[in-house]
């Protein structure tokens, strides 16, 4: 059963497949009264495949997500966690995707080195959606930068 608390920071989903990335809980380890790391998981929903990968984030990585979506905006490609320790999100809405819709693909780096590559038909303004959902984010779960 979802974690009636958890909070969507990633949502792509059309009638048939979906990609999320929902923030569980909040962890801190210094005592203080903000977060140092965000506990969430990755879900994947297809006909095909179905999959789901924990991972932590923490205010570097909401920040890089902003950049990715700046980069999806103007065009690009553009590929959200590479740091090798958690799973690895790339985002490819160019108009040269073999399926012509928004390829979201997940790399699961650090356990199982499954590769899921999942077409999604994406509104236009997705991009903004997703603002908010990191803006809704940082509200409910404050980060030590």
């Amino acid at each position: 059963m979802p974690d009636s608390n958890a909070l969507e920071l990633i949502h792509l989903a059309d009638e048939e497949q979906s990609v999320s990335l929902r923030i569980v809980e909040g962890m801190s380890f210094s005592g203080s009264d903000r977060y140092d790391a965000l506990r969430g998981e990755i879900v994947i929903g297809t006909g095909f495949v179905s999959g789901r990968v924990e991972l932590y984030v923490n205010a570097f990585d909401l920040d890089s997500w902003a950049e990715v979506l700046d980069s999806v905006d103007a065009g690009r490609k553009a590929t959200w966690l590479e740091s090798g320790r958690s799973p690895r999100v790339m985002i490819d809405c160019t108009e040269e995707t073999e399926s012509g819709y928004t390829e979201v693909s997940v790399y699961d780096v650090t356990g199982s080195q499954v590769f899921v590559t999942v077409p999604v038909e994406t509104p236009p303004d997705w991009t903004a959606r997703h603002r908010r959902l990191l803006a809704e984010v940082r509200d409910r779960f404050p980060l030590e930068s």
